[in-house]
């Protein structure tokens, strides 16, 4: 058993499915990370750290992750605040990565390029998210970096994206980053 496994969310004030994610994660507590980037009320059964940079999901994973990190962890979780996991499927998915030497695991199926509201990172492998990204892209960065390294692995595992994109779509500035970060990642990766 990956006994090593944390768990990381940013989240703001959005923390509805939160109880429920912790109720099927199998993650104790202490290693659950919530990076909060609001004045929200702290969420209980987790570490409520509080980001005050700048607007920049990039930064709030690797905030997270870094905590982790320096407390000894191996694999990270990274979830987005909106999703519903059954059946623990995020010890599975770092117990394959163990098993076959993966640097990032995704649970299938999923929606989107890749599955950026659920993934597990290798600490290991030393890859970090390109914090020039401040919205979408530095998932699938991340996802490119891993490939690079040990590779990507895609393990059955029953996740749904609950709001997928409703934030993006809902803002224009949002829906501005994004643009920017699609041009940041096409010119770095030559696509």
């Amino acid at each position: 058993m990956t006994s090593d496994l944390w768990l990381v969310i940013p989240t703001g004030t959005r923390t509805q499915y939160l109880k429920d994610i912790f109720n099927e994660c199998d993650i104790e507590p202490s290693k659950r990370v919530l990076v909060r980037t609001t004045d929200a009320p702290d969420v209980e059964n987790a570490i409520n750290l509080k980001y005050e940079g700048e607007f920049n999901i990039q930064k709030w994973w690797n905030f997270g992750i870094d905590y982790a990190r320096e407390r000894g962890a191996e694999y990270v979780a990274v979830l987005n605040d909106d999703v519903q996991i059954l059946s623990n499927p995020l010890r599975r998915i770092a117990e394959v990565m163990k098993a076959t030497g993966a640097t990032l695991g995704y649970p299938f199926p999923f929606t989107g390029h890749v599955c950026g509201y659920c993934w597990v990172l290798d600490l290991k492998s030393n890859i970090r998210l390109d914090e020039n990204y401040k919205w979408w892209y530095g998932d699938r960065d991340l996802d490119l970096q891993a490939r690079k390294v040990k590779g990507v692995i895609h393990v059955p595992a029953m996740v749904r994206h609950i709001e997928g994109n409703v934030l993006t779509s809902q803002s224009n500035e949002l829906m501005e980053l994004t643009k920017l970060d699609e041009k940041y990642f096409t010119e770095k990766w030559k696509t």
